[in-house]
């Protein structure tokens, strides 16, 4: 609602008011559709759908996409892991466990990033993945090994 509380504008569309004061000058109200989100224990700015970059800072210093960096110790551990069970360095998921002192659950689950598709583990490691990705959330989801449904997943969840 805008201070004069004349109404209140649902529709969801960046818009911009302008209010004349009495001195001459005009005041400048702007709209903009931003939701905050949890990714983790953090919240996160997200735009509207369709916009990459809801926040946009003209400086000079260049600001770097946002690298979760729990999402990308956990996929280097799956990966890890998986090429030692493909080499057949050790046997299965509960050796791993016993040699890395963590749950067996936990390595499963970290092995199962590492059968995520190409493309969204580099988009992982770009930081490039929507904002409200984060490890919590790909390990609470299903991920099926269809890259084609991760994908989907993926869209759905960010």
């Amino acid at each position: 609602m805008n201070q004069l509380g004349k109404r209140i504008l649902l529709t969801g569309q960046p818009h911009e008011r302008r209010h004349p004061l009495e001195n001459g000058g005009v005041k400048i109200t702007t709209f903009v559709p931003l939701q905050f989100k949890k990714r983790g224990i953090r919240k996160v700015v997200v735009g509207p759908a369709g916009v990459d970059v809801p926040v946009v800072v003209n400086s000079s210093a260049v600001i770097t996409p946002d690298t979760d960096l729990p999402l990308l110790k956990a996929l280097g551990r799956g990966c890890y892991w998986q090429h030692q069970l493909d080499t057949g360095a050790v046997t299965n998921a509960a050796e791993i466990a016993k040699r890395e002192g963590i749950h067996r659950t936990t390595v499963n689950q970290f092995l199962r990033l590492a059968l995520l598709a190409p493309d969204i583990a580099q988009a992982a490691l770009k930081g490039t993945l929507p904002r409200t990705i984060s490890l919590e959330r790909l390990l609470c989801s299903a991920i099926p090994l269809d890259w084609g449904k991760q994908r989907e997943i993926i869209a759905a969840l960010g």
